[in-house]
């Protein structure tokens, strides 16, 4: 499908969107003291919602389109992709990035020198994902609301449990700021570029790309938020996690 320049503003103005979940917790994480049983109930309803977005959105309206072979093939790509890139990073101390500090602390850097660029790296690589997908989906004639609702505000409780786990490490508010504003604003851009470059492919390309985003996600949600969502947590966390899920699904329900 063909862009044009209203488009893409339009696209960024949604990328800037998605982004406000980044700003919004990492500022909180900055400035509040969330206890870890609070911060993972927020993880909890976060990682349903993203579960929710993967399954009834972007893996589903993959198979439809690609078939379900390319689409399963293509998701189970994209999440070994961002299984050994996590892997790797892993290596120099960004295991822990989306933890609050209070059950599993982050390397600080005189304990783990670098540890701080591979956090900004893997923080980086969590937010590619939804960016992918976000700026496929853009393309759609129907806009994709639900979508836009699950990774904005899926986004906040990760920015705000990372964050919280970067003062707990020792890190200083310039590292924090400066790391999430350029997350944030690398992922609007990456939004917009992505509805660009996306609308130009042949028809088979976008759904799987779809998937393959979707496959990232999911990998992304299971080795990320749901450690800390499920670590000495509230015994209800599983109906937290039901109840983001249920939530998003009356959305794309209630907006199609």
């Amino acid at each position: 499908m063909p862009t044009s320049v209203d488009g893409v503003w339009a696209a960024l103005a949604w990328g800037a969107v998605f982004s406000t979940g980044l700003v919004v917790g990492a500022i909180a994480g900055s400035f509040s003291r969330l206890s870890h049983h609070a911060i993972a109930m927020g993880m909890s309803v976060g990682a349903g919602l993203l579960l929710a977005a993967v399954s009834l959105k972007v893996a589903a309206d993959a198979i439809r389109i690609a078939g379900p072979v390319s689409a399963a093939l293509s998701l189970l790509l994209g999440a070994a992709v961002f299984s050994a890139s996590n892997t790797l990073l892993a290596q120099f101390g960004a295991a822990h990035r989306k933890r609050c500090g209070e059950c599993i602390q982050q390397p600080t850097e005189s304990k783990w020198p670098g540890s701080g660029v591979a956090i900004a790296l893997g923080t980086a690589l969590d937010a590619a994902p939804e960016a992918m997908v976000l700026g496929i989906a853009l393309q759609d004639r129907v806009f994709p609301l639900a979508l836009v609702i699950a990774f904005s505000v899926g986004n906040l409780p990760e920015a705000l449990s990372s964050t919280a786990g970067m003062r707990a490490a020792g890190r200083s508010y310039t590292y924090i700021f400066l790391l999430w504003s350029a997350i944030a604003i690398g992922a609007a851009v990456a939004i917009a570029a992505g509805y660009v470059a996306f609308g130009s492919l042949s028809e088979a390309w976008p759904s799987r790309l779809q998937a393959f985003g979707a496959g990232a996600l999911l990998a992304m949600t299971a080795e990320t938020m749901i450690p800390e969502a499920f670590h000495n947590s509230p015994r209800f966390s599983g109906f937290l996690a039901a109840f983001g899920f249920g939530v998003l699904l009356l959305v794309d329900v209630t907006t199609r």
